[in-house]
């Protein structure tokens, strides 16, 4: 049900259809680190923001294993993968046992507001 056959190609590794499946919100609790993407020239210029949603393995060990791009804007998907791809999660256990786990991400690509002109 989740799809893993098509990958962003971004990051190849062994995409394993027996992780389970995991809430987002569940998952980020078990972040250890957060790598902040960098907010890209050409949508800082045009103020594009939006949200970048991304479907991850994370292995036994806590990294993340394979990335595949869900939604997002084609200016801010690469830069959420880059920084996605660097994130480490506390292993997940079941059992006791470290297990591979599937996840949703989503990165939000906000500028802040321009400081008021005086």
């Amino acid at each position: 049900p989740w799809g893993f056959g098509v990958l962003a190609g971004v990051l190849t590794s062994q995409a394993a259809p027996q992780a389970i499946p995991v809430p987002g919100d569940v998952q980020q609790a078990t972040l250890l680190r957060r790598v902040t993407p960098v907010y890209p020239p050409e949508a800082r210029q045009i103020r594009l923001q939006g949200v970048v949603r991304l479907r991850a393995v994370i292995g036994k060990d806590g990294a993340v294993q394979s990335l595949t791009l869900i939604s997002g804007h084609p200016l801010l998907a690469p830069p959420a993968i880059e920084a996605a791809k660097q994130w480490l999660y506390k292993p997940t256990l079941l059992n006791g046992q470290p297990v591979e786990v599937a996840t949703d991400i989503e990165i939000n690509f906000t500028l802040a507001d321009p400081p008021a002109q005086q």
